[in-house]
C-alpha cells in the first residue's frame, strides 16, 4: 500500500516542479499556493523532520545497527558516541564538497544497493517456494487492527519518503523543471522495487505465524539473509545496510542544508549568515557546518536519555509525523497554485491530492491514538511543541514586518 500512496503524493512534487524550482522544496511549494506564512510553517516542519531524520536514522540508527552486529562492544561505556561520528563526518565532507560529488557517490552506490537487494529478494522468494502467499497484502496478519495498519503505513510512507528529497536541489540543477521531475519518477522506482520485494520476502520468510516476534528480534533482516543466502549473502547485506546509512545521510543532508539556506535567505526565520555560499564549491557551507554540530548534539542528548536504539525510535517517530504534515501542507496548496497558474486539471490537482491527504490523515491519527506507552508517546508532543514555537516565530516576525500578512 505504502508505495502506491507515495506515488499519490509524489504527484504534488511532480506538478509543482513544472513551475517551481527552489532550494525551499516543500516550503516553496506551499508558499506558491497558500502564501508566505504557510510556506514558512511548511519549512519549519520540513526543517524539524529533516533534522531529526538525519539525527535519528543516519547517526543513531547507524550506531544501533553496529551495536547489534557486535554486541560485545556495548560493554564499552558510551562507545556509540564516536560511532555516530562515522556517518556524520562522511556525509558532511561529501555535501560540503558539492552536489555533484555527493550525488555521484549516492547514485553509484545506490545502484549497487538496488541491484543487490533486488536480486537477493528474488532468490529468497524463489527459495520460499510454496510458502509464498498473497495474504501478506491483506489485513489478516495483523487481525484487521486499524491502529497497527496505520502505524505500519506511517513508517512505510516515511521509509519511501526520500524519493521526494530532490525537490530541494532545484536551484543547483540544470534544466530543473525537467530534471527534477525525471529524478522523482526514477527515484520512486529505484526505492520501491528493492524495498517492496524485500518487505515481502522477509515477512513471508520469517513466517506469518511468528510475525509478532519479527519486531522484537534484534535484526531480523540480517538473520534472514544469513539463513537463506548463507554467510556470503549475509555479509553482503550487512555491507549494503551500512552503506545505506551513508547514502541516506548524504541525501538528507543535501536536502536539509538547502532548506536552512532557503529559510535564512528568503524567510527571515534564521540568521542571514546561514545563507553564505562557499566561494569554491558553491555550497551553503555555514548551513552544512551548523547541521553537523547541531545534529551531533541532538544525537548525543537523545542517546544519553534513551540509549541509541530507543532514542532513534523517539526521534524518528516525531520526524515521521512532521514529515506527513509538511507533505499535507504542500499537497493542500497544489489546487490553489494550479488555479492561480490557470493550469487546473481536476484529476491531477484536486482528486489525487484529496486522496493523498486522506491517507496522510489516517496514518497520523493511527500514530497518536490509541496513545502509545512512554517514551513512544513523546513524538506527538514534540511535534505539537514545535508547531507552537513556529507559529510564535512567524507571528513575531509578522509584527516586525508589516508586509507579512497573517
Amino acid at each position: 500500500m505504502a508505495p502506491l500512496i507515495v506515488l499519490l503524493w509524489l504527484n504534488t512534487n511532480y506538478q509543482f516542479s513544472k513551475k517551481v524550482a527552489s532550494a525551499g522544496g516543500y516550503s516553496a511549494f506551499a508558499r506558491a499556493g497558500l502564501g508566505k506564512v504557510t510556506g514558512d510553517m511548511t519549512g519549519w516542519l520540513f526543517f524539524f523532520n529533516e533534522f531529526l531524520t538525519y539525527t535519528g536514522f543516519a547517526l543513531l540508527s547507524f550506531a544501533a545497527f553496529v551495536y547489534l552486529l557486535t554486541p560485545s562492544i556495548t560493554s564499552v561505556t558510551y562507545i556509540w558516541i564516536p560511532i555516530t561520528l562515522i556517518p556524520l563526518l562522511f556525509s558532511t565532507v561529501f555535501v560540503y564538497r558539492g552536489v555533484r560529488l555527493s550525488l555521484n557517490y549516492a547514485a553509484y552506490t545506490g545502484f549497487i544497493e538496488t541491484a543487490v537487494l533486488t536480486i537477493s529478494a528474488v532468490i529468497i522468494i524463489f527459495r520460499l517456494g510454496h510458502a509464498n502467499t498473497l495474504s501478506v497484502f491483506t489485513a489478516s496478519p495483523v487481525h484487521n487492527d486499524l491502529s497497527l495498519i496505520g502505524l505500519g503505513l506511517l513508517f512505510g510512507l516515511y521509509s519511501y519518503g526520500g524519493t521526494g528529497s530532490v525537490v530541494a536541489l532545484g536551484e543547483e540543477t540544470k534544466q530543473p523543471n525537467t530534471t527534477i521531475r525525471k529524478a522523482i519518477i526514477y527515484g520512486w522506482l529505484l526505492v520501491v522495487i528493492p524495498l517492496a520485494l524485500n518487505a515481502y520476502a522477509l515477512t513471508v520468510g520469517w513466517g506469518l505465524n511468528n510475525i509478532s516476534s519479527f519486531g522484537n528480534s534484534p535484526d531480523p533482516g540480517v538473520i534472514e539473509y544469513f539463513k537463506y543466502l548463507g554467510p556470503f549473502g549475509g555479509w553482503i547485506f550487512v555491507a549494503v545496510v551500512l552503506n545505506s546509512f551513508f547514502d541516506f545521510g548524504i541525501a538528507i543532508n543535501n536536502s536539509l542544508t538547502r532548506m536552512l539556506y532557503y529559510l535564512s535567505r528568503d524567510s527571515n526565520i534564521l540568521p542571514k549568515v546561514i545563507s553564505r555560499v562557499h566561494p569554491k564549491y558553491g555550497t551553503p557551507y555555514v548551513a552544512i557546518l551548523a547541521v553537523a554540530v547541531l545534529s551531533f548534539i541532538i544525537s548525543v542528548v537523545s542517546g544519553l536519555i534513551f540509549g541509541p536504539f530507543v532514542g532513534a525510535l523517539v526521534i524518528e517517530g516525531a520526524a515521521s509525523i512532521a514529515f506527513m504534515l509538511q507533505h499535507a501542507l504542500a499537497t493542500l496548496s497544489l489546487p490553489f497554485f494550479s488555479r492561480k497558474e490557470r493550469m487546473m486539471n481536476i484529476t491531477m490537482h484536486v482528486i489525487i491530492p484529496a486522496l493523498a491527504l486522506g491517507f496522510i490523515g489516517f496514518a497520523i491519527f493511527s500514530t497518536i491514538y490509541p496513545v502509545p506507552a512512554y517514551p513512544l508517546n513523546l513524538p506527538a508532543y514534540m511535534v505539537v511543541a514545535w508547531i507552537i514555537i513556529g507559529l510564535a516565530v512567524v507571528y513575531s516576525l509578522s509584527k516586525k514586518n508589516k508586509s507579512i500578512s497573517l
